[in-house]
């Protein structure tokens, strides 16, 4: 009798059991995806901060229509890297960007006078570049692809801002 009472319990507990392992597979799987694409994320956005001191210290120096690749080898990963210089731009003081056929009558060293900080210049010159770096798909990990938009200014190299994709690219 004792024999048949444990069967029906075993019988009984096994379904759950076998549940639970797979709830605990499933979790295990989505926590490696995550580390996966956070270390992905992170090596990409590393690529870009050092996108940015080479375009500082003039190691990557471009025209515009230019665009320089390059390799960037971490553990495990490798971050290949794209650096684009777009048309030049013109800044005014009031943040509005010129347009290209205004900006041809526009002169680029002209100071005015501002009352807090004396005279500055009305217009400024300003090199726009594009930063895609990419950490290419490793089954069952999806890719991580990064896209900046970086200007240089007189102060020195900024983001502007950037997006992050996760996905299968070509």
């Amino acid at each position: 009798m004792a024999l048949i009472l444990v069967l029906v319990a075993l019988a009984a507990v096994t379904p759950l059991a076998l549940m639970l392992s797979d709830f605990v597979l499933t979790r295990q799987r989505q926590v490696a995806g995550l580390q996966q694409s956070l270390g992905s994320q992170a090596a990409v956005r590393g690529a870009l901060d050092l996108a940015m001191t080479r375009l500082q210290s003039g190691e990557i120096a471009l025209d515009p229509g230019q665009t320089v690749p390059f390799d960037l080898e971490q553990e495990r990963r490798t971050v290949r890297v794209r650096v684009s210089r777009d048309p030049d731009a013109i800044l005014a003081l009031d943040g509005r960007v010129i347009d290209p056929e205004e900006a041809e009558n526009i002169d680029p060293d002209q100071l005015v006078i501002d009352p807090v900080r004396g005279p500055v210049r009305e217009y400024r010159k300003i090199e726009v570049y594009r930063v895609e770096a990419e950490v290419a798909a490793r089954y069952p990990f999806a890719a991580v692809r990064l896209l900046a938009a970086v200007v240089r200014l007189d102060e020195g190299v900024i983001s502007l801002g950037v997006r992050y994709d996760r996905g299968y690219f070509p």
